[in-house]
């Protein structure tokens, strides 16, 4: 019997199609991990070819939370995403911190808690540029961001500069991890008797200790302490400390507390402040002889500060409270707005807060 190869597969077929056919290209594979406690991924760029396959691992090899989202957009992409994540509230969590910006993010891991790893495979953009990568939990973006490099030669990608990359390394740049940091000291801008605090998460604002309120917010690094400490040899130091990042108005355009009426005049003084751990301070003074508690801290629906105080509960006229809400969103646990002014009524006086933000 004479078997007919030419009308029929056959092993050397076979062999010709996997010769001859072409091979998947093997994908490009990155390897990325955090630095522990300076808030920075250990690689902050790296090149790839347009369209090609990649496969990134993250190592979160810090004590902290952290997650890696991959962009495209415009120079400020990084603070945008990452500020729309902070947006999120309480159901950031539930998201990942990761904004729905479906056309801006092209790949994200999840939250990976301490010492968790994840694998990220993708196709690099077909268009050459610069894609920033970043951190979006809260605070994390202002440091803890890079750039994928998409060039037809990857070997020429050289350690190019990030933005704030300098910034980051100064040992004279404050920035609060775990715990808030305190820093009494004279304030480009801001008032004698400034008491500055940075909140963990990038949210920092300045107390007016000689007006009992807040005289402005920011979010980003905290502070550059170089001039009063003297940052090059030679420099004697004791000049006024720079705000880092983006100021904001803290609403307190006046010092906010009217006891019985609105019109009657506050006489207010300092008597300092506690530390409780890794809480902001608690600022101490009285208003009109009645003694009050106020606690600064970053609120959770977006960039700004919420107000929490605890007043003598022995108090039996209402309270008054201004806060300017002009190009702001404000909140109060209790009480009934007419204007700028919040009336507490006098079995709320006890604890009450009130929080002012604004959506990136």
């Amino acid at each position: 019997m004479i078997l007919n190869i030419c009308n029929k597969p056959s092993i050397w077929h076979l062999l010709l199609f996997l010769l001859f056919s072409p091979r998947p290209a093997q994908a490009l594979s990155i390897e990325m991990a955090t630095q522990p406690g300076k808030m920075k991924y250990d690689v902050e760029v790296f090149g790839v070819r347009p369209g090609e396959q990649v496969r990134l691992t993250f190592l979160n090899n810090d004590e902290m939370q952290h997650n890696l989202l991959i962009l495209q957009g415009k120079e400020g992409i990084t603070l945008k995403v990452a500020q729309m994540a902070w947006a999120l509230g309480p159901g950031a969590v539930e998201k990942e911190f990761v904004p729905d910006m479906d056309e801006t993010v092209l790949a994200h891991t999840r939250v990976l808690n301490p010492g968790e790893n994840q694998t990220l495979s993708f196709q690099a953009p077909e268009s050459e540029g610069k894609y920033p990568y970043v951190c979006t939990l809260p605070g994390h973006a202002f440091s803890m961001k890079g750039i994928m490099v998409v060039t037809s030669d990857p070997s020429s990608v050289t350690d190019v500069q990030v933005e704030e990359k300098k910034l980051s390394n100064d040992a004279f740049v404050l920035r609060p991890h775990h715990k808030s940091l305190v820093k009494r000291a004279f304030v480009q801008d801001g008032p004698p008797r400034a008491i500055s605090v940075g909140i963990p998460g990038g949210i920092n604002f300045c107390f007016d200790a000689e007006s009992c309120m807040v005289a402005f917010g920011w979010f980003g690094p905290f502070l550059d302490i170089g001039p009063d400490w003297g940052r090059n040899a030679g420099q004697r130091g004791g000049g006024s400390v720079n705000v880092l990042g983006e100021r904001f108005q803290s609403g307190q355009i006046m010092f906010p507390i009217r006891i019985g009426g609105k019109h009657i005049t506050p006489q207010v003084s300092f008597k300092g402040y506690q530390l409780r751990g890794k809480e902001t301070p608690v600022f101490e003074f009285t208003v009109n002889g009645a003694w009050v508690k106020e606690t600064v801290s970053a609120s959770e629906k977006g960039i700004g500060l919420t107000y929490s105080f605890e007043m003598d509960p022995g108090l039996v006229t209402p309270i008054f409270v201004y806060l300017d809400r002009s190009n702001a969103e404000v909140e109060a646990s209790h009480g009934k707005w007419d204007g700028n002014w919040l009336k507490i009524e006098p079995e709320n006086i006890a604890s009450f807060s009130i929080s002012h933000y604004r959506q990136p």
